[in-house]
């Protein structure tokens, strides 16, 4: 899911409708830091600064003018989303803004939908959808490819059905006996710390097929705590090549929204921080690998981990300055 997208021309259209989007409920409504923040660090990941008050306003038909491109409509929607959820309560009217705004643009994202749902109060539906979205994402072709198992492995983290196979728990442990500072050796630290089942020692670890999460905890230095979770979650969102934008608003209505979609973790409520987030999906789109696409990481478990993130193209994590509560 790549962020970076829109011309340097298009910028101002794109951050008005996100604008829009944030001041929908009304002339007395207050824009959220956090929504501000959205637009500033989009714009600065394009190489520019916003002026967020001085933006004009803007109708979604004159950005369907400005932004012709399917794919870069389809971004923004997808960003005006993430936008009504940064302030960590979803109205009606912002849902309304940004259906307006996929209308204009002719986009079908179905996060209008979810959005809906919640702004409704119905957040058992919202969670159901979201989880036929997650499996959507890889069903289709791990169902070509590896029939009913592979499904079910693939359902494994959302019903802690995963299968005991010493030879596989095994090979991961071994991991372990690589020298310090090797990829895998860093993953069985990572795993072996946190008290993490490796695939295959017990029907509570992790199915294989989603091991790649912690792999990319690794590659990305996101922490296992929820606060790091959102971060890790949205740096997947930017590398899985096949609708990434599902594990964001994953991530978002889990840890942010608290709206528990795995059982494997407790839902949280406000942890939404736009600069790190959005830099997180940056970071993923920069990978050169979706990790999540059968992705053979034994080819590079000896190498040092700094090597594997040199080769794999994804930037260093910079440090973000702690966010501005409001006065």
């Amino acid at each position: 899911m790549d962020i970076v997208v829109f011309l340097s021309h298009e910028l101002p259209a794109a951050l008005g409708a996100l604008r829009e989007v944030a001041l929908a409920d009304g002339p007395l409504a207050r824009f959220d830091p956090e929504q501000r923040a959205v637009l500033e660090e989009l714009a600065a990941l394009h190489g520019a600064r916003a002026d967020v008050d001085g933006l004009p306003r803007v109708a979604p038909e004159a950005v369907a003018s400005a932004i012709p491109d399917p794919h870069r409509r389809k971004r923004l929607v997808q960003l005006a989303l993430v936008t009504a959820m940064a302030d960590g309560e979803v109205t009606a009217a912002e849902v309304d803004a940004v259906e307006a705004l996929a209308r204009a643009l002719g986009v079908r994202e179905q996060g209008v939908g979810v959005l809906r749902l919640v702004a409704r109060g119905h957040r058992g539906l919202a969670k159901a959808a979201v989880r036929r979205r997650l499996v959507g994402a890889f069903a289709g072709e791990v169902l070509r490819k590896e029939g009913l198992a592979g499904v079910r492995r693939l359902l494994g983290p959302f019903f802690r059905a995963g299968a005991e196979d010493r030879s596989r728990a095994l090979r991961y442990k071994q991991l372990g006996l690589l020298p310090e500072g090797t990829f895998g050796r860093v993953f069985w630290e990572h795993c072996t710390a946190r008290g993490f089942l490796f695939p295959g020692e017990s029907r509570d670890a992790i199915p294989e097929r989603m091991v790649f999460h912690d792999l990319g905890h690794v590659l990305a230095e996101y922490d296992t705590d929820p606060a790091g979770e959102i971060q890790a979650g949205s740096f997947q969102a930017g590398f899985v090549r096949r609708d990434g934008f599902a594990f964001l608003l994953f991530v978002m209505l889990q840890f942010h929204l608290g709206i528990q979609i795995t059982p494997v973790a407790a839902p949280q409520v406000g942890l939404f921080e736009a600069r790190k987030v959005l830099r997180a999906v940056a970071r993923g789109a920069a990978c050169k690998v979706d990790l999540s696409d059968r992705w053979d990481f034994w080819g590079v478990v000896h190498l040092p981990l700094g090597e594997v993130r040199e080769r794999f193209g994804i930037p260093p994590l910079a440090p973000v300055a702690a966010r501005q509560e409001a006065a």
